[in-house]
């Protein structure tokens, strides 16, 4: 019970592929006897023989890697504003630890923790530092 050839005569007057030909299974007895191109025209007017719509792309699995290739090899252009300013502050705060602890107001252990802090963006300025090491007690005692 092939169905090649309607399939071909419908796809040609259709003007569609072989596999977006869409024939009617309940009809397919009267489809298998139809070999003229009339015969096929007339079912494809009956609605017995279609053409599917087309399916596109997917877009999805793009979507899905869209977020990689962002390393610093695949980059291209200057530093986004605002590093500068990073820059700067982080120096200066860093510096002040330092001077802390080598003035021995700052255990080693407390300077690695504080130190780890200012690299995530705890505190503003120096005098944030302080701030926080006056309102945790962490001066050491002479």
């Amino acid at each position: 019970m092939s169905l090649k050839n309607q399939k071909r005569l419908a796809a040609s007057l259709l003007g569609g592929g072989l596999n977006r030909v869409w024939i009617d299974p309940e009809e397919n007895d009267r489809v298998q006897s139809a070999i003229t191109r009339d015969e096929i025209k007339s079912l494809i007017r009956e609605g017995r023989i279609s053409l599917l719509p087309k399916t596109g792309v997917s877009r999805g699995r793009h979507r899905a890697k869209s977020g990689r290739r962002k390393n610093a090899g695949s980059r291209k252009g200057g530093q986004k504003p605002g590093k500068g300013a990073w820059v700067l502050k982080i120096r200066a705060i860093r510096r002040h630890l330092r001077w802390l602890r080598d003035k021995r107001q700052l255990s080693a252990g407390n300077y690695a923790t504080l130190l780890g802090m200012a690299k995530g963006g705890a505190f503003r300025s120096g005098s944030h530092v302080d701030e926080y090491v006056k309102a945790r007690q962490l001066v050491k005692k002479r």
